[in-house]
């Protein structure tokens, strides 16, 4: 078993979630699942990188994603 990282589903978006899946696709192997009020990920296959390093790194980019969004979305409906 690897790393395993929860998302509060009401805090992360899950489509940010699925962009950092994208962006890590070749650094490692992650499996997403439903967790109860969560997103959970699973961190498998990191190669020669740091496992704690590649989770503390994804979860920045799931937070980067998430307010990109986010502030997308606002301006989206003040226009």
């Amino acid at each position: 078993m690897g790393e395993r990282v929860a998302f509060d589903a009401t805090l992360y978006r899950e489509d940010a979630l699925q962009a950092a899946v994208d962006a890590y696709s070749e650094v490692a192997k992650i499996e997403v699942s439903q967790g109860e009020g969560s997103f959970d990920a699973e961190f498998t296959d990191v190669g020669d990188y740091d496992p704690k390093m590649i989770v503390h790194a994804f979860a920045n980019h799931v937070l980067h994603e998430t307010i990109a969004r986010r502030r997308q979305a606002a301006l989206d409906t003040d226009s």
